[in-house]
């Protein structure tokens, strides 16, 4: 800013100046009292005279006026001018937003001047800018076409902000409308300081077009087996209120999915959800699709003319189902009916794998007498194995039934006594009717350590040796329950359970996976029409943080709990009270349907989270030089322990089917953190990519491999939205202590403004004032005064 003052160069004067005028002063005073003018006139006669003559006496001090201002050609201007691709959407009269940008910074096409950037340069340096993909320095703005895509503003003013710390940049002048402007981004600009101040020149003209666009469809999964996949479009309708849109989701092929038809009301964003009939496993690839119902179609969807841009009509989405399968172990004291009906439902489903340990028949005690003479084993295992010791079943030990292992070994010796053994291979574990004592201590321990820790998940089944019957209160087990164990209810010692209804609570009816209708009122007609249940653990509490979502409601009305879940550590456990849940299945067909339909959902939640010994995850950014993929791997052994001596290959493919190879990496080892690789790659091209992670140990030996796969909309980001965002800029200007403008104001901006701001590097300047002819002017002309005044009132 310029400022300036005035200083004396000769001070040694100072008390000669104040004699004279007190001199003077005095003088004044006795000529002017014996003058017959009286009142104002006499003293405005007097100040005049005395104020010329202080401006002759302080020319003996030599006065000076002094200031400082920009030093001329020591500091930047930055001026930015974004390319993007919305301002050369067009309005019905043919004219694009860009084109008054083009008239005023391309003088030699637009038949415009560039006066403000000349007037800039006599005092500063000008840098000139332009935001395509990243930011590009150029001589001028005779480049802009407005064809780009994928831009960050803010990772471009980090830049020049950057660049600003070695250079003085005096402001920044940045022609947008505030659309590459990400709101989180935002956030963390304004936590810095000490950036130059940045002026939004708002380019306007978005506003008035018409234009629907697709600006976001979100993903979500869920173990509900109607509707593993939801997709939520978030519409945004621009000037067309009341007309008719249709949204579609194609697959691969082209064939459409789903479809839903919408009147489109006031200004703004409307989401619209569709639920995907079925997915396969893997990864898909969809695309989504808004359009105008075109007025005397027939009802027919196309992409109507009043649209002002069809890019922005059209995403494509990526759907990753994981595949499996997904292996749960099965655990029972005694062969059952919940049992085969369990597995009839999970043969349905290739992405669950149930493994079975069931227990034949029990310990018994060794005597001689019972088989020949000498023997230890078993009879009943007589010509299996029997020179082989682990394999011959001894008489003192449980006969156990191994259902669906992977191979011979597998569950050989029983319940699993390792963490290799069990935190590698299964991802749930289900307990039915067996009691506490068929584990050891160490087996329980090992089995909390696969949930808190593994992020496995525990479902425990009624019985008559579950729960308090089986002997779990106050095991490691049983603490992990979401029910209490050693809370006896009243209705204990009131005999067996009466026949009880199954109903929903109102937390149930929120859980997808916990339904099996999509309409509530269909749900409540189905459970009517359950059968009665005869057998079920009774607990009378849950633990604080349980989620109740079933009870049962026997004939005096008493309720108790039926399906209990809640989070323990890193995974979960279940408590399902019921005994008899095969009864379900046994009324008619559809209800057996029903039946292996809720194991199935009840499985899936059970292995949804459970984490995999390899977890390949990416995170897409923003930067200067466009979307930016962080690739982020973690890498586990047998024991789910950290593996940091894994080779991580990553090969990067674009294309909706197997598609080209374009780019391969290997993840670095994070020093930080034990057992993660990382990788990052930044696609040039829009389309759909996948990502394949190949995994070795430290031996060469494969360990496994993953595949991830995201989208690129380049297109449809970029002109998401046409309406200019002047709150967003504001809130950047206030940042940095810039205001937004307009561009009909630059040029006043320039002129008037700038020669005020507060500028890195200023220069000081110094004018004598006695040297000045206005200095002498201003003392004559008040002398003049002085004696016209006296000469009006009649005093010579």
């Amino acid at each position: 800013m310029m400022m300036a003052s005035i200083y004396f160069a000769a001070q040694g004067g100072v008390w000669l100046v104040a004699g004279v005028l007190v001199l003077a002063a005095i003088l004044l005073w006795q000529s002017y009292r014996h003058y017959p003018v009286r009142g104002g006139s006499r003293w405005l006669a007097m100040g005049m005279k005395f104020t010329a003559l202080l401006l002759l006496a302080l020319c003996w001090m030599e006065p000076m006026w002094s200031g400082t201002s920009a030093k001329r050609g020591a500091n930047d201007w930055v001026v930015l001018a974004d390319n993007s691709l919305r301002y050369a959407v067009k309005n019905k009269k043919g004219e694009s937003v860009g084109a008054a940008v083009v008239q005023l910074l391309q003088p030699e096409e637009g038949g415009g001047d560039t006066g403000f950037l000349q007037e800039i340069a006599k005092t500063f340096r000008l840098r000139t800018y332009q935001l395509d993909r990243g930011l590009k320095r150029v001589a001028d703005f005779a480049g802009l076409d407005f064809t780009s895509v994928d831009g960050s503003l803010l990772a471009a003013l980090h830049r020049l902000q950057d660049q600003g710390k070695a250079r003085a940049v005096a402001g920044v002048l940045v022609f947008t409308d505030g659309n590459r402007v990400d709101q989180q981004a935002l956030q963390d600009f304004e936590k810095v300081q000490g950036s130059a101040p940045i002026y939004p020149v708002l380019i306007q003209g978005g506003q008035d077009l018409q234009d629907l666009s697709l600006r976001l469809v979100e993903v979500a999964q869920s173990s509900f087996e109607d509707a593993p996949v939801t997709m939520t479009a978030l519409v945004t309708a621009q000037n067309l209120a009341g007309k008719q849109m249709v949204l579609k989701v194609l697959d691969a092929a082209g064939e459409v999915v789903v479809s839903e038809l919408r009147t489109l009301g006031g200004e703004g964003t409307e989401r619209v959800r569709l639920s995907l009939p079925s997915a396969k496993a893997g990864i898909s690839f969809y695309s989504v699709e808004v359009a105008l119902l075109a007025e005397g179609e027939g009802g027919e969807a196309t992409m109507e003319v009043a649209d002002a841009s069809l890019k922005n009509n059209r995403r494509l989405v990526a759907v990753d189902r994981k595949r499996g399968p997904y292996r749960i172990l099965y655990v029972s004291g005694r062969p059952n009916w919940d049992y085969k009906f369990m597995r009839r439902a999970l043969l349905q489903d290739d992405e669950l794998d149930l493994v079975g340990l069931i227990r034949a028949a029990r310990r018994e005690p060794k005597f001689e007498w019972r088989g020949r003479t000498g023997e230890l084993s078993n009879p009943l295992f007589r010509g299996f194995n029997s020179d082989v010791p682990e394999e011959a079943q001894r008489y003192d030990e449980a006969v156990l039934l191994r259902l669906n292992t992977r191979d011979q070994d597998e569950l050989r010796l029983g319940f699993p006594k390792t963490e290799e053994e069990l935190f590698g291979e299964y991802r749930a574990i289900i307990l039915d009717d067996v009691e506490a004592g068929f584990f050891t201590q160490q087996q329980m321990s090992l089995v909390e350590r696969f949930v808190s820790i593994r992020g496995g998940a525990l479902l425990m089944l009624g019985g008559m040796e579950s729960f308090r019957e089986g002997g779990y209160d106050k095991t490691p087990m049983g603490d992990m329950l979401p029910v209490y164990l050693d809370r006896v209810g009243v209705e204990e010692a009131e005999g067996p359970l009466m026949a009880s209804r199954l109903s929903l609570t109102r937390e149930g009816r929120l859980q997808p996976w916990a339904r099996l209708r999509k309409q509530q009122d269909e749900e409540e007609a189905r459970l009517a029409f359950m059968p009665d249940f005869h057998a079920a653990n009774r607990v009378a509490a849950i633990k604080p943080g349980a989620s109740l979502l079933q009870v049962l409601t026997d004939g005096r009305d008493r309720r108790y709990p039926a399906l209990v879940t809640q989070r323990y550590g890193a995974g979960r456990t279940a408590a399902y009270t019921l005994g008899d849940v095969w009864r379900w299945g046994m009324k008619d067909e559809e209800l057996r349907l029903d039946m292996e339909k809720s194991w199935r959902q009840l499985m899936r939640w059970l292995v949804v989270d459970s984490p995999d010994l390899i977890e390949f995850d990416l995170i897409e950014k923003n930067e200067l030089r466009g979307t930016k993929v962080d690739f982020s791997v973690k890498v586990r052994d047998e024991a789910f322990r950290a593996n940091s001596e894994a080779v991580v290959k990553i090969e990067v493919r674009r294309g909706l089917g197997e598609g080209e190879k374009v780019a391969e990496r290997f993840g670095e080892a994070d020093l930080q953190r034990e057992g993660r690789y990382t990788a990052d790659f930044y696609p040039r091209e829009q389309g759909a990519y996948r990502a394949k992670l190949i995994v070795h140990d430290g031996n060469g030996e494969k360990v496994g491999q993953r595949e991830v796969a995201w989208v690129k909309n380049s297109t449809a980001d970029e002109l998401a939205q046409l309406a200019p965002k002047r709150a967003i800029l504001q809130r950047l200007a206030e940042a940095t202590g810039g205001r937004v403008l307009e561009m009909s104001e630059l040029m006043d901006f320039v002129e008037k403004e700038m020669a005020k701001m507060e500028v890195p590097v200023v220069e000081q300047w110094s004018l004598p004032l006695w040297h000045a002819s206005w200095y002498f002017v201003a003392a004559l002309l008040l002398l003049l005064g002085e004696w016209a005044l006296r000469r009006w009132k009649g005093v010579f």
